[in-house]
């Protein structure tokens, strides 16, 4: 999922959608295999602390404007969410030596959190707030959760804008670039970026290495990523072309397209070895509520999950909805038996129960 453009009305609509929030949306009900937790800022991605028991949660605009771009934490037994303040402490090693402290609060879209070779907790931001850049922030727990730290960063100069990220073991980085715009604004017709043509490609950056565009990584609208256990393959979804792509790091070429019959979003690791996903299911669905800026959106959704060591690759729908349930989905994560689904606009997740 992508920022809405930035608009010279932007601020009087916000404003407007603001006091109109509630007005249109569906009812705060369990249904066969999920319960919603709503009165919460939509995450467009989350990751689950290393204690199991908290979601890092990315928040963005929404598609009425009406979110500030930020981190939030939720506590899984309560279902409370808060905003997860960073401080800035710059730490070498954490980024390019050279990136400068960020210029106003992070904002925040995919994210990815890892452990550092110390043992030391690392999320990685995606943030358009101020700059583009790939944030390096460390979590560390607290007595009722956890606290972030801005330690470094490595930014792009060029025209690409980020979408998700993910760590390498060596200290960097593989990350998607969805378009390429000297702002926020889509560089072409909302119809012409979603129609499936190639968009963007995934970038890399390691300690003492430039931030590359990886050669024959062109895609469709580039988003979610993730890299393989053995650091040999990133896997990322072709959003409009409603795929999952795997692409060799070793050999820079694309050696898979998985069909997955909806517009995956964010892509996460189940415990069972699968890569989780989840997305919307109708383009037209999303560009008229893009265009009316509807905050509730009536979308349909699903989640599945990708056998990525199998021959072919195996694919299974684990959840599907009409409209109504969710509006948008974006991110699915596991948490013990539950899957907990975020959105990229509205007012709450779901979390599937499997029941």
């Amino acid at each position: 999922m992508f920022n809405r453009p930035a608009h010279p009305a932007i601020g009087v609509m916000a404003l407007l959608f603001t006091t109109m929030a509630g007005a249109d949306a569906p009812p705060c009900e369990p249904g066969p295999g999920y319960e919603p937790v709503c009165g919460i800022a939509p995450p467009e991605d989350m990751e689950l602390a290393a204690d199991a028991r908290h979601l890092f949660m990315s928040i963005t605009p929404g598609l009425g404007g009406q979110h500030r771009p930020r981190l939030r934490i939720m506590d899984l037994q309560t279902h409370q969410a808060r905003d997860l303040d960073v401080a800035v402490e710059p730490e070498a090693g954490w980024g390019e030596a050279t990136c400068p402290t960020p210029p106003q609060a992070l904002g925040a879209h995919g994210i990815h959190l890892s452990e550092r070779p110390d043992g030391r907790q690392q999320l990685l931001v995606v943030n358009h707030d101020g700059r583009e850049a790939i944030e390096f922030v460390e979590v560390l727990p607290i007595q009722d959760g956890w606290t972030a730290v801005w330690r470094g960063c490595v930014e792009n100069t060029g025209l690409g804008k980020f979408n998700d990220v993910a760590a390498t073991p060596d200290g960097g980085f593989v990350a998607t670039v969805m378009f390429e715009s000297e702002s926020m604004k889509p560089p072409m017709a909302l119809e012409q970026l979603l129609d499936g043509r190639e968009t963007g490609y995934l970038m890399t950056w390691a300690p003492g290495k430039p931030l590359t565009e990886l050669a024959g990584s062109r895609a469709p609208f580039p988003n979610g990523v993730q890299v393989s256990n053995d650091s040999r393959h990133a896997w990322f979804a072709a959003w409009t072309a409603s795929e999952i792509w795997q692409y060799d790091l070793e050999n820079n070429r694309v050696v898979s397209r998985t069909p997955v019959g909806y517009m995956v979003d964010n892509l996460s690791w189940a415990q069972d070895g699968r890569l989780l996903g989840a997305g919307i299911n109708d383009v037209n669905e999303f560009i008229q509520c893009f265009i009316e800026h509807t905050e509730h959106c009536a979308m349909g959704i699903t989640v599945s999950a990708l056998d990525t060591t199998s021959e072919p690759v195996g694919h299974e729908v684990l959840f599907t909805a009409g409209p109504g349930v969710l509006a948008g989905a974006s991110v699915a994560v596991e948490a013990g038996s539950d899957i907990y689904v975020g959105t990229f606009t509205s007012d709450r997740l779901l979390r599937l129960t499997g029941e």
